[in-house]
């Protein structure tokens, strides 16, 4: 049985990142449509940085996508490489 994680956002925070996850997935449609190759595609994460998707990191359980500096925050922890989580 997998494990339950109960979010302590409330209704509007949720709601906000439900928003925010649209237009992620938004801005990946768009490149994909122009036919951008999947290692250029960029995605923008929750503190403005624009980057490479293929350097973002997605949280399987919000579904959003962190730059490395923000995933370390939003999972809890720091990487012990250098690269970043892995």
């Amino acid at each position: 049985m997998l494990p339950v994680y109960k979010s302590k956002a409330t209704p509007e925070e949720r709601h906000q990142k439900m928003l925010f996850m649209e237009q992620q997935v938004e801005l990946i449609c768009d490149q994909h449509r122009i036919g951008t190759p999947i290692r250029f595609v960029k995605m923008r994460c929750g503190c403005g940085k624009l980057m490479r998707l293929i350097n973002m990191f997605r949280c399987l359980y919000c579904g959003l996508y962190y730059c490395r500096e923000c995933a370390e925050q939003h999972f809890g922890m720091k990487s012990e490489r250098a690269g970043g989580i892995t």
